[in-house]
């Protein structure tokens, strides 16, 4: 297992701010410090927009309560920021996961 895989953000955070500092070209950084060119780019993507990287996000729970009365057959969930989705029988699971995702990244 290479050095790359060891590493947390924080470090990676380092590295990046090092190789800016250091005059160095990303490969000679790199190689100097015993990292990939491939994770460097890939850390430096993932710190720059946390949103949009493929590492699993911090986890928000939402509170879901059930309806008072149960006669609709439908479930209110309250985001964070005074968003709210109302959820009846037979809703797209896909499409609310895609909905909720699409919600919470708007800050």
């Amino acid at each position: 297992m290479n050095k790359s895989n060891l590493l947390g953000a924080e470090q990676w955070q380092q590295i990046i701010e090092g190789q800016r500092s250091s005059g160095l070209t990303v490969a000679a950084y790199c190689r100097d410090r015993g990292v990939t060119e491939g994770s460097f780019y890939t850390w430096k993507r993932r710190l720059r927009s946390p949103a949009k990287s493929n590492h699993s996000p911090a986890r928000v729970f939402v509170e879901m309560k059930p309806p008072k009365t149960s006669s609709s057959g439908a479930i209110e969930i309250c985001l964070p920021a005074a968003r709210c989705l109302l959820v009846r029988r037979g809703f797209d699971r896909e499409l609310l996961i895609e909905l909720i995702r699409a919600l919470e990244s708007i800050a």
